[in-house]
Formats: C-alpha cells, structure tokens, sequence
C-alpha cells in the first residue's frame, strides 16, 4: 500500500541517482547506432523530474514530474519515458494505492507509451523491458500480494526483456537503419528503463509499507 507523496518523490531519486551512475554506459550504447546521448537525456529528464517536487497525491506528484521530465530530457526517449511517467501518474487518483491499482496505471502507461513510440515487442525498444514487467506485475498483483512483493516478482522479467534485446533486429529510430548490424547490442532504452526499474523498487521497500 502506499499513500505518501513522499514515496514517489523517492523513487525519482533513486532512478535519477541509478541514471546518473549508467550515463556512460548507456552513452556508449546509444552510439553504436545513435548519437550516444541516451544517458545524458535520461538523466537530464531525472533531475528535472526530481526538481518538479510536485504535491498532493502519489499520483500528482509523478504526473507533475512526467511533464517535466519530458520537457528536459528532450528526443523521443524523453518524450516516450515523460509520457509513461505522466500517464501512470494520472492514472492514480486515489489517496492510497494497492498492487491491482498500481498495475492498472503501469498498465495505462506503457499503452500509451506503445501509441506514441508506434512500437512492440520485438522492435529492439524500452518496450522489450517494460511489456513483460507490467505483464509480471499484474500476474503478480492478482494474486493479491502487495506492491513491494508484484514489483519484485516482476522484476526478472524486465531484466529477462532487456536481455533479449541483444539478438534482436532494430526496426525504430536511428538503429533501424543497420538491420542484420543492429543485432549483438542492448538497446540502451531497455537498459535505462531497467535500471529505473530497479530504482523504483528499492525505493519501495525503502519508503513503503508492505
């Protein structure tokens, strides 16, 4: 259960802090078929977001933060990863929130993420990462557990997701243009999603109650 803005505010600085320590090692993927600034966007995004210090509700501190992240981080990761933080966030319009809550907003933010990206599962994307976190979560949160437990359950199959990148073709962004080349590389925006994944959850058991 969690019913403190401040939680949310954590789990910004945690994925900001896990950010800011990979800013290299995503810089150096992105380069392999971008412009290797990946890392430095999300990061920009992060601090901006972490800044934002919105209040009120769980949710209107991450939706506040989204639009700033956005705003910040600049390019399409900024933009797909403003909007997924953003939607989650004005997904959540209760004061306190359980796992099935949670997962219904997760859920909200990767389809929009989806719409806005134009990609899927196995398009060499973040998508590749989040899709089969938010699937784990709900399989998890149905089954009645809470928040802290979905999101360590879950967690496998992001970093199983982000994984899988590496034999993939790209087909979106600069990296598509390579085709057969593409493949034997993370995707950075897979990595860095993770990775914030990772963040969130240790923010959780931090902050939340169980």
């Amino acid at each position: 259960m969690v019913d403190n803005p401040a939680v949310a505010q954590l789990c910004l600085e945690k994925a900001l802090a896990t950010i800011e320590a990979a800013v290299d090692e995503l810089g150096k993927l992105d380069s392999f078929a971008g412009d290797g600034d990946h890392g430095l966007g999300m990061a920009r995004g992060f601090r901006a977001a972490v800044a934002a210090k919105g209040d009120g509700t769980v949710g209107d501190v991450l939706a506040k933060a989204g639009t700033a992240f956005a705003d910040a981080a600049g390019g399409a990761s900024g933009a797909l990863v403003g909007m997924w933080i953003t939607t989650v966030g004005g997904s959540l319009k209760s004061q306190t929130i359980d796992a099935a809550q949670l997962h219904r907003a997760l859920e909200a933010g990767l389809n929009a993420m989806t719409r806005l990206g134009k990609a899927k599962v196995g398009d060499k994307t973040m998508i590749d990462a989040l899709d089969p976190f938010v699937r784990a979560f709900g399989e998890a949160a149905s089954s009645g557990v809470s928040i802290i437990a979905a999101w360590k359950a879950a967690l496998p199959a992001a970093e199983k997701g982000m994984q899988s990148t590496a034999d993939m073709i790209s087909k979106k962004g600069r990296s598509s243009r390579l085709g057969e080349r593409s493949r034997g590389k993370l995707d950075p925006g897979a990595v860095s999603i993770t990775y914030v994944l990772r963040a969130v959850g240790a923010a959780l058991e931090e902050g939340c109650v169980a």
